[in-house]
């Protein structure tokens, strides 16, 4: 019997038996939607949480610490620095230099009316800010080599005093002005800062004792976007070149009278080359008895909870297609039940067993080709529901771009199917059809013939 022939029986008994076909088509149709809508909703959660972490930074950086334990001989220093460039995986590295022994007040305008009541001040290679992922909110990055200037935090204006006006009322509440009384965030309602770093210069004083202060007038070329992986420097400080602060705290040792000769890094930036070498650089540089922080942790914990979600949603949704599995079994044996005599004459016409077998086994597998197609489909219209109310605060300007959103390729998706997903449904839906009619079939290749016949 060729496959031609397999095929046409194969429609025509299922079509026959319609009633019967439908509702078992429409039980695999639900078991496939349930474990696509669930796994969707675990790869919606997945892709949320990396691009949160995208969001708050690189996830190829590891920030360094010295180590503070003041038994420890460990120095980041440009010699630790150099091995730290050594290990595998590691791209670029960079220290980073704040001034500690020294208090540093940082003011603006006409005779230092506005004063700063925080702004870490931090040198670090200009040459490399943005291999480190260093971005701009306004302005330029400085010239590589140039005096005199400097980057500002996002919010380092914010951090002024108007020493003009009175106390109470001589600060800009940043943070109170940025949310409302619902809670909900609008940068719209803040309001501007005393001055614009871009067109102010801005005084370093470095008290070095009673006597003597060391002074220096920088300007600033660009405003940083925020970027909690990078530093704290980022959202409030003031960043100027590593060769300009290290002259800085040499000429202050200067005039303390204390030697210049040891110069340790009070931090470090290092960039892997990939997210997956992340965790092992952290390892080589931790048993150099350095501290380090990344994203690696976080984004592991995440990743743990996201496949156990997806897990336990999946398996939900498996539960409904191994009853769908149950009523393709049943429907099968069902149909061996009615059709013995039909068994019997197709062995009598010289039918080969392999054929009767093939012939229940494509009965099987279609109504789950079948059911696993239309629970695809459904699978998408519910996916495309659950997004549609998930992102109703933020409608699409064009079709294309609600298209996308339904999607869960835009916005803030509450379920995402990608292409794998449906993929395995639909080979899942097959193999459950064929498995499940196995057993039928191999019991109606067992009927003997002439009993087969005889059967009413």
């Amino acid at each position: 019997m060729s496959f031609r022939d397999l095929w046409r029986m194969c429609l025509n008994n299922l079509w026959r038996r319609k009633s019967r076909t439908i509702l078992t088509i429409l039980g695999v149709m639900i078991g496939c939607m349930s474990i696509v809508v669930m796994v969707s909703i675990g790869v919606a959660l997945d892709v949320s949480q990396k691009k949160m972490l995208e969001d708050m930074g690189d996830l190829q950086m590891i920030t360094i610490y010295p180590n503070y334990d003041p038994q420890s001989k460990t120095k980041l220093d440009e010699s630790m620095l150099k091995n730290i460039q050594a290990i595998p995986g590691v791209v670029a590295a960079s220290g980073k230099f704040e001034i500690q022994d020294y208090p540093i007040q940082v003011s603006t305008g006409s005779n230092g009316r506005y004063e700063a009541l925080y702004a870490p001040v931090v040198g670090i290679d200009f040459s490399q800010l943005e291999g480190f992922g260093y971005e701009l909110k306004e302005g330029a990055f400085p010239i590589v080599g140039a005096k005199n200037q400097a980057l500002a935090g996002e919010r380092f204006a914010y951090n002024f005093k108007d020493t003009a006006r009175p106390e109470g009322s001589n600060m800009i509440d940043y943070y109170s002005a940025l949310f409302d009384e619902n809670g909900n965030m609008n940068e719209e309602n803040v309001p501007d800062p005393y001055f614009d770093p871009l067109n102010a210069k801005i005084d370093l004083s470095i008290q070095v004792n009673e006597q003597n202060k060391i002074k220096d007038t920088l300007n600033v070329t660009g405003v940083l976007k925020e970027s909690q992986m990078i530093g704290y420097e980022t959202g409030e400080g003031l960043l100027i070149d590593l060769n300009e602060i290290k002259g800085l705290w040499k000429e202050a040792n200067r005039k303390a009278g204390k030697p210049s000769t040891s110069f340790d890094y009070t931090g470090a930036l290092v960039k892997a080359d990939s997210i997956e070498n992340v965790s092992e650089i952290e390892k080589q540089i931790q048993t150099l008895g350095l501290q380090t922080s990344s994203m690696q942790s976080i984004r592991e914990s995440m990743e743990e909870s996201s496949r156990m979600m997806q897990m336990v949603l999946g398996g939900i949704g498996a539960i409904s297609l191994l009853v769908a599995a149950i009523g393709i079994t049943n429907t099968m044996i069902m149909s061996i039940s009615e059709r013995t005599r039909e068994i019997g004459i197709m062995k009598a016409l010289g039918c080969y067993t392999k054929n009767i077998r093939e012939l229940f086994l494509m009965e099987a597998g279609m109504i789950g080709l079948i059911g696993g197609g239309l629970g695809l489909i459904l699978s998408y219209i519910v996916s495309m529901v659950l997004n549609s109310f998930s992102n109703m605060g933020a409608p699409a300007a064009s079709f294309w771009e609600q298209l996308m959103i339904w999607l869960g390729l835009q916005g803030t998706p509450l379920s995402l199917i990608p292409w794998w997903l449906g993929l395995f449904a639909l080979l899942f839906s097959i193999l459950i059809g064929v498995v499940s009619g196995y057993y039928p079939a191999s019991k109606a290749v067992k009927i003997p013939a002439l009993e087969a016949i005889r059967h009413d």
